[in-house]
């Protein structure tokens, strides 16, 4: 079994899956400064991959829409001219249409080009500590599951290694998990302390769901990121789990193959 992973750059990546092409995150903006909430975000890289050049895509994933770093004015752009989208519930709400929410745990399919059907389910992810997670919104991973493919899990922006566990509990084991990493951190923002989890964490949570293959993104393209993919890459072979972890860069396809 396996899939094409490509990493645009960021949280933005595309996942070639059971005759599917899966966009996930769409951010396509030059970089620039935000701010948001009080908040500065600055991107410090332009996508390795222009959007005239993702091609044709059949289903958009979106982990949170409030979130410039996952959804920008050109990734809204491109999602919202694609016939399926799938989010959070409150982001469905906000990007209206025909856009799909999902609640923690809630399921929907969508048809195969071969026949059958894809399922995505929805599941809990806490971006930061509490309480601080309670005003960051609402948050999703997804798991991807269909006939001869791999199973999938992206994390989205978890802290959470209770959630880790709870989420666990229901999917383990996964074949692929996309580890969204970063060590996201803002001054003024928890005392400055990381609001994603860090490199350690996220060796734990493949533990937890017994992944056979780790890929990452979430790690730059942007000035509110502490933790790159060499580190997260180095935190797994420190841990003997570095022959299930990917390396890729962005702009690059790789493939996953369990």
């Amino acid at each position: 079994m396996h899939l094409t992973y490509t990493l645009v750059g960021g949280a933005t990546n595309v996942i070639d899956y059971a005759g599917l092409r899966i966009l996930v995150d769409p951010t396509f903006d030059a970089p620039k400064t935000y701010h948001h909430d009080g908040v500065e975000l600055v991107r410090t890289t332009k996508p390795a991959i222009a959007a005239s050049d993702i091609g044709a895509v059949d289903l958009v994933l979106i982990t949170h829409d409030h979130h410039i770093d996952h959804l920008d004015a050109a990734g809204r752009a491109v999602a919202l001219a694609v016939a399926t989208v799938v989010t959070t519930t409150d982001g469905a709400g906000r990007l209206g249409g025909e856009v799909n929410g999902l609640a923690e745990f809630e399921s929907m399919q969508v048809p195969l080009p071969g026949g059958g059907a894809m399922t995505i389910t929805g599941l809990p992810a806490q971006h930061g500590p509490e309480p601080l997670c309670q005003v960051m919104g609402q948050v999703l991973g997804f798991l991807l599951e269909a006939p001869g493919a791999p199973t999938v899990y992206l994390t989205g922006d978890n802290y959470s290694l209770d959630v880790s566990k709870e989420v666990a509990a229901r999917i383990a084991p996964v074949d692929v998990v996309v580890m969204y990493g970063g060590g996201a951190c803002f001054d003024g923002v928890n005392d400055g302390e990381m609001i994603t989890m860090p490199n350690d964490g996220m060796v734990e949570v493949a533990r937890l769901v017994e992944a056979k293959r780790i890929v990452p993104c979430h790690t730059e393209g942007w000035r509110h990121f502490t933790e790159g993919a060499d580190s997260m890459q180095a935190a797994f072979e420190a841990a003997g789990l570095g022959d299930r972890f990917l390396p890729v860069r962005p702009g690059e396809t790789i493939s996953v193959t369990v």
